[in-house]
């Protein structure tokens, strides 16, 4: 038995403020960044709660890759001021911030509560940045300080009553922002469609959602202000985290949780650094290959033969790296040949360990990892 359940209310072709005047909250706590506030990004809300009389609080201490320890933090905010709604408005780290949040704060009280007298707060996303996709996956992830590792939670409690998406808010992104999460977009799309759980469902969220970043995200990086481009990346970013939290990921990502890890690179820089190795080293699998071959098809490439597709998709990958200004080898970021074998043997086993990894099509050896590591120099 299969079943695909999307418990997300998307909301979109809407200002966020509008929305939220409809819901009539109580008590609201904010999830946010500092940036968020200083862009004035979070000023209207708190407007508008102010104005009504709404109670509200601010959880400002975001940071990327979020720790433990920040999320011990918001625990205790949330218990203290009870919200009826909480609102994680920012990038991934602020939505997965909240997730974690709600998760242990929902597991603590089931300790002393009976299930029925456990009230879940309303959660609403709002994404500013395009990419990451958490406005609509049950997943989040949390960096353990004493290892530097990347734990998930997953759990149906963490997934957003409502994602709210309003395009206007990622227009203030820095271009390199804009080329790093868009980055994270398109892997999210492309692990998903060869991952070994995909389906007919999250194939056509993927092939969706490839197309639309290789048609925007350029246009999106190049000029602020094209905002047809940043509305369709957004819509990207949430259709490919639709299509990975239905099929799950694969050895990109893992490849680049370590790397983001031991080397403080941003995820979605580790991701683009590493996507065409793993994707060459995927089309060792003949089915895999087929699926590329199609993936390729449907950007329009029509070559004579699916090897040739697949390295015309690479090379149009590996292009649009080039236009974004993003790297193309581990040295560009300063990482040499002695840095990587040193830290060798720690990042094959964090690599095999890695939640991501038993989605991918072919499971690498210790050679295997160690090979794609070397060619990233």
């Amino acid at each position: 038995m299969k079943i695909l359940t999307q418990k997300t209310q998307l909301v979109y072709d809407t200002k966020a403020l509008d929305y939220i005047k409809q819901l009539n909250p109580k008590s609201v706590c904010i999830t946010t960044d500092p940036i968020m506030i200083d862009l004035g990004i979070v000023k209207p809300f708190i407007n508008y709660f102010k104005s009504e009389g709404i109670t509200y609080e601010i959880f400002s201490d975001v940071v990327p890759n979020p720790t433990e320890e920040l999320v011990q933090k918001g625990l205790l905010h949330i218990i203290k001021h009870k919200p009826d709604h909480v609102i994680a408005i920012g990038g991934g780290s602020a939505i997965d911030l909240a997730k974690a949040i709600i998760y242990y704060c929902i597991t603590l009280k089931s300790e002393f509560m009976s299930t029925n007298a456990i009230q879940k707060p309303t959660f609403i996303a709002i994404p500013t940045t395009s990419g990451t996709g958490s406005e609509v996956t049950n997943y989040t992830v949390i960096t353990s300080e004493a290892t530097g590792m990347k734990n998930v939670i997953q759990s149906d409690l963490i997934q957003p009553s409502v994602a709210l998406l309003d395009y206007t808010l990622t227009v203030t992104a820095p271009n390199f922002i804009t080329a790093e999460t868009g980055f994270d977009a398109l892997t999210h799309a492309i692990e998903a469609y060869v991952s070994t759980p995909n389906t007919p469902f999250s194939d056509a969220y993927a092939l969706k959602a490839v197309q639309l970043v290789f048609e925007h995200l350029i246009p999106s990086y190049q000029v602020s202000e094209n905002h047809q481009s940043k509305e369709y990346m957004q819509l990207a970013s949430t259709i490919a985290g639709m299509a990975f939290n239905a099929s799950g990921l694969g050895l990109c990502h893992s490849i680049a949780h370590a790397l983001g890890s031991h080397f403080h690179l941003s995820h979605g820089k580790a991701n683009a650094l590493v996507l065409p190795e793993v994707m060459t080293f995927n089309i060792k699998n003949k089915a895999v290959l087929h699926k590329y071959d199609g993936l390729a098809r449907s950007l329009g490439f029509s070559l004579n033969t699916p090897e040739r597709n697949v390295q015309a998709l690479i090379k149009a990958i590996d292009h649009l790296k080039s236009k974004l200004n993003l790297p193309m080898t581990l040295g560009e970021l300063g990482i040499d040949k002695n840095d990587l074998s040193q830290l060798l043997p720690t990042l094959i086993r964090d690599i095999h360990q890695d939640f991501c990894l038993p989605g991918n099509p072919i499971q690498p050896s210790h050679d295997d990892i160690q090979n794609i590591l070397f060619q990233l120099l």
